[in-house]
């Protein structure tokens, strides 16, 4: 009787984490049109530092774990810190120039990259799977690359970019998170984050007449900052207590199709067939590679065993 009831808890709390994970995959995908849509009026390193300090705001129940900080911690949180910011700047500088959706299956693109990561600096071997991927990424990518006008070219490199920055902190992160207070660690990240965000405005000479701002952009920046920031990463955090690495892995293939709905609902984007044929092909690379990883973790699992 109470095995039949730790199954059916353990059930009804892996049947949660799925939810919350995937109400992080919405959540993530609708940052893309929101930030295009943002940034037509407000600079984007402000917008960025705005956004991260409110987010760092929804983190004040954690702040008692600051007395725990070291060296140690600062630094890791410094680097992942740094890694993400780039990788947001490059991603919000090419949505100037491109479409939600675009910009969400580029990013996408980071869990095909990873592997190379860890080729490089572990010596991990490939996988055909991630040959494979990699062949049908470029394809897509070429797609995506002829669909449109020329300027649309930039946006797309420069998300691409921001996919190599955020396949390096994939990387760092995941073992960095391991080693650490993550609520701690996340706030180190998201101070570095906007600080530098902050840093480049006043360097950059950013300015924002604020006297023509509207409660709908604080409304925004809210979920921006506590919503898109915040809550996600609380959601990952209880969420992957019950849930496999590689079932979370593939849930969240699911944001840059989010992104390209919420493109099209609140942007009104209409991508081309080139497009959608260059996102489709994206998008089986990164359920490929992912599905590498899941075969990879039930190896790994069964050794352990």
């Amino acid at each position: 009787m109470e095995k039949d009831t730790f199954l059916s808890q353990s059930s009804t709390k892996s049947l949660i984490a799925i939810i919350l994970l995937v109400l992080t995959t919405i959540l993530w995908g609708s940052s893309f049109i929101l930030t295009k849509y943002m940034t037509e009026n407000v600079p984007i390193f402000l917008f960025l530092g705005i956004r991260f300090l409110i987010a760092l705001f929804g983190f004040i129940p954690f702040f008692p774990h600051l007395k725990n900080i070291n060296k140690k911690i600062i630094l890791m949180g410094f680097i992942t810190g740094m890694l993400y910011f780039f990788g947001i700047a490059f991603q919000t500088f090419g949505l100037q120039t491109t479409t939600a959706g675009k910009a969400g299956f580029i990013t996408g693109l980071s869990t095909v990259i990873v592997p190379f990561i860890t080729w490089l600096g572990f010596k991990k071997p490939l996988n055909r799977r991630v040959w494979v991927a990699v062949a049908l990424s470029m394809v897509g990518m070429a797609f995506l690359l002829l669909e449109g006008e020329s300027g649309f070219i930039i946006g797309d490199i420069l998300v691409l970019i921001c996919a190599f920055f955020w396949a390096i902190y994939i990387v760092f992160n995941d073992k960095y998170v391991r080693l650490s207070d993550v609520y701690l660690y996340s706030i180190i990240q998201i101070s570095v984050i906007s600080g530098i965000s902050f840093i480049c405005s006043l360097v950059l000479g950013e300015k924002y007449i604020w006297t023509s701002t509207q409660p709908t952009f604080w409304l925004i920046m809210v979920y921006m900052g506590i919503g898109i920031m915040t809550l996600t990463i609380l959601f990952q955090n209880w969420s992957q207590q019950y849930q496999e690495p590689a079932q979370t892995a593939i849930i969240f293939t699911l944001e840059p199709v989010f992104a390209a709905l919420f493109g099209f609902l609140i942007g009104n984007e209409v991508l081309s067939l080139y497009a959608w044929f260059g996102c489709a092909l994206i998008f089986i690379a990164i359920l490929i590679t992912v599905l590498k990883n899941k075969n990879n973790y039930e190896e790994n699992k069964r050794d352990l065993l």
